[in-house]
This record gives structure tokens, C-alpha cells and sequence, in this order.
């Protein structure tokens, strides 16, 4: 029940930077930019014609409602989470006279934030103990990927790295540790940043026919332990703990550049929620009152782009989005706090090149509404006969950023 607000593929965000959120974050086998060509296949930075740095920045602004009925009670309550910016950085250097390739990138790669007020009229978020009360939570997870590349041919090229992860939370009520002796829930705010660690590789082959080919792997994000500065029912400080991890992602792709000015790539991708700590974890309460997991499921993504050269100095592309629902509607109650329930997404951007070596760049994506419905759950009882809770949740997303070439 961690409210949140993302715009992912689950928590994951599906892409970073205008560039790469313009192609609906396809680039496994399309080195589009350096963010782009870091984010999902480390191997494509061998594949870019020159050395790139490029900074972006995502503003994003959240549409999340919760309704829900008890009986004959019922109300509606909309967050207030604010504009959430989200930064992007990504720096490809070829070695001269050499196979290698380096590269870095600095991304968020997951997070979310939200502040729905308690509501007397809206049975979920009724004051505690009776319901969770106001639900404010914020998590942000910061990865940096330091990347070597090696052309193994001239069409060849294999890479890996570690994956540098740095996250911090805060979640009220904290519904992941047991109830206070009143049966309410502290509230929960990460004393630090809390670190992870685990590591990446891919491939990506050029063909002859203008066929590109890419695979990559990122593992599981294993995180150490989340601390919470909590308080007891007198008000007395009380330590809080929770296990979360990122998941493993697998990705494939392909990309088609035989047609002068134009380039179209595929990237299907697979996201292991099941098998990670606190995500894929059941959604039951055990005896202290806690809640064990959000029970997500693992999911398949599709994500495919376009891009059109239309001179020297303009460049146009879109991309659309797809993935599986890692919530299911009987699970809604778990997530009014977690509604990552977007399946759907559009994106269209462009770029503008200053000179030769210096282009501007921006893009618009929009998630369409979705909605998952289900009981309320006591977690004393379990699902409550004749209640429901509705997440609903649509987003816009603006980023601009500049790319400079060397």
C-alpha cells in the first residue's frame, strides 16, 4: 500500500531523456543517443558514429484517483503528488585507434511520489485505525552504469558493467512492519540513502541488409536493508525495516535502417516482479499487522519507434508502448498506495541541431487512463464482503535536454 506515482513499466521507467522517450524507449537495437544507447543495451555504444554527452530532464505530472466503497459508504479522493523531475545523463567516448568504447550513464531508473490527504467520506482513506488515513509516500532510485564496449568485428560488439544503485523512500502509513499496540501504522521516512548493486551485459550486431540485431540483460538490483525513523503510540522513536529490491530485465530488439532518412525499431523486454524482494513477495498481512509483499507479477513489454530525418537540422520521431499489468484487480487494495497500472503510452518528439555537433532536443508522452478494482482486505479477516477500492491513474510527460557531440 506504498502510494505511488510513475510513469513505468511497473516501477521501472521505460525510458530516459527526450531522445530515447520519443522512440517509446526502443533502443536494444538503436543507438538513438547516449542515454538512449545506455539505458537497455550497453553494447549499441560501440555502434554510434561519434562521442556523444547528453543531459535530459522529464517533468512529470500525474492524474491518480481512489475511490471506494464500504457498504453503503462511499467517496473519492484525488492526489496531489505535484510535478516530479526526472534527470538524465549519458557520456559515450570511442578510444581512438582502439575496439573499445567507455561509457556512463546517471539515470533514474525508478520512483515515484504521491500525497493523497485522509478523507473521512472515503472509506480507504478514513483516519486510522479504521482506515490507512492519508497515504504520502516518495521513493527514488538513481543508478550509475559505468559501461566498456568492444567491437569484436566491425559488426560485432559485446559490453557489460556494474549497475550503481542508490535509493531512498519514505511511506506513510509504513503498512511493511507491525501496527503499534493503538493498531495504527507509523509513518516511515529512510534515515539515509540506502545503496545496491548488480550488473548488466549486451550485444549488438549490425547487418549487412540494414538489419540491426540487440540483447541484454540487466540482473536483479540487490538493495541492503531500507531503516525507517518511525514512532510508537506514545510518540516514542521506533525503527522500521523493509526489503526492496529492483528486478531483472531481459531485452530484445531489432531495428530497420535501410530506408534513406528513416529508422524504426522493436524492443520486446521481460520483467521479473515475481522473483523480487518486497515487489514479488505475497500480498498478506502477517500476525504483527504486516504487510508481506505487493504480490506483483512479471510482465512482457513492447515498445516501438520511428524516426524521420528531415533535413540537416530537424529530426522527428514517435513511439508507442505496451506492457502487461503487473497488478491484478483483486490486488488493488495492497496498491492504493502502488497504482503502476499505466498499459498503453504515446510519445512523439523531435530534435533541432544548433550546428553540426550541438542539437536540442525535446519530447510529450502521454499514458492513457487505467484501472484496477478490488475489495478491501482486513488484515484480520481478509477481503471484506460487499467493499471495493478503484485505482485510477493517467500521466503527461514533458522532457527537453541538449546533446553534444565529440
Amino acid at each position: 500500500m506504498i502510494s505511488q506515482q510513475a510513469y513505468s513499466q511497473g516501477i521501472i521507467i521505460s525510458a530516459g531523456g527526450p531522445v530515447h522517450r520519443s522512440m517509446g524507449g526502443a533502443s536494444t537495437a538503436a543507438p538513438t543517443s547516449a542515454i538512449g544507447a545506455l539505458y537497455w543495451n550497453p553494447a549499441t555504444i560501440s555502434g554510434m558514429e561519434k562521442g556523444e554527452l547528453e543531459v535530459g530532464l522529464d517533468l512529470l505530472s500525474t492524474d491518480h484517483q481512489v475511490q471506494s466503497t464500504f457498504g453503503p459508504f462511499e467517496g473519492s479522493t484525488d492526489a496531489d503528488p505535484g510535478v516530479l523531475p526526472v534527470p538524465n545523463f549519458g557520456w559515450v567516448h570511442p578510444i581512438l585507434g582502439s575496439r573499445w568504447t567507455l561509457g556512463l550513464g546517471v539515470n533514474s531508473v525508478a520512483g515515484f511520489k504521491t500525497s493523497l490527504s485522509a478523507d473521512p467520506t472515503n472509506p480507504v482513506l478514513a483516519p486510522q485505525p479504521t482506515g490507512l488515513g492519508g497515504v504520502n509516500s516518495e521513493a527514488t532510485f538513481l543508478q550509475i552504469t559505468p559501461v566498456l564496449s568492444y567491437a569484436a568485428t566491425d559488426r560485432l560488439s559485446f559490453a557489460a558493467g556494474p549497475l550503481i544503485t542508490t535509493g531512498q523512500l519514505g511511506i506513510d502509513p509504513f503498512v511493511f512492519d507491525g501496527v503499534n499496540a493503538d493498531s495504527t501504522y507509523s509513518s516511515g521516512r529512510a534515515a539515509k540513502y540506502h545503496w545496491g548493486g548488480g550488473f548488466q551485459a549486451g550485444a549488438f550486431y549490425t547487418g549487412q541488409n540494414g538489419v540491426n540485431l540487440g540483447a541484454s540483460i540487466k540482473s536483479p538490483t540487490w538493495m541492503e536493508q531500507f531503516e525507517f525513523q518511525g514512532k510508537d503510540e506514545n510518540g516514542l522513536p521506533r525503527t522500521l525495516t523493509a526489503d526492496f529490491d529492483l528486478p531483472l530485465i531481459v531485452s530484445v530488439g531489432a531495428a530497420l535502417t535501410s530506408y534513406q532518412d528513416w529508422l524504426f525499431a522493436v524492443d520486446a523486454r521481460f520483467i521479473d516482479y515475481a522473483n523480487t524482494d518486497g515487489l514479488g513477495d505475497s500480498a498478506t498481512f502477517q500476525a504483527d499487522g504486516s504487510l508481506k509483499g505487493l504480490d506483483w507479477s512479471s510482465i512482457f513489454a513492447l515498445s516501438m519507434g520511428a524516426q524521420r530525418r528531415i533535413n540537416e537540422r530537424i529530426q522527428l520521431r514517435c513511439g508507442y508502448t505496451f506492457n502487461q499489468n503487473p497488478i491484478r484487480n483483486s490486488e488493488s487494495f495492497y496498491n492504493v498506495a502502488s497504482p503502476l497500472i499505466y498499459q498503453h503510452l504515446l510519445s512523439v518528439g523531435a530534435s533541432y541541431n544548433l550546428c553540426r555537433d550541438v542539437s536540442i532536443n525535446t519530447a510529450y508522452s502521454h499514458y492513457f487512463e487505467n484501472t484496477r478494482e478490488g475489495p478491501i482486505v482486513s488484515p484480520a479477516s481478509g477481503p471484506v464482503a460487499g467493499t471495493s477500492v478503484t485505482n485510477r491513474l493517467s500521466a503527461d510527460v514533458f522532457s527537453f535536454g541538449v546533446t553534444m557531440r565529440h
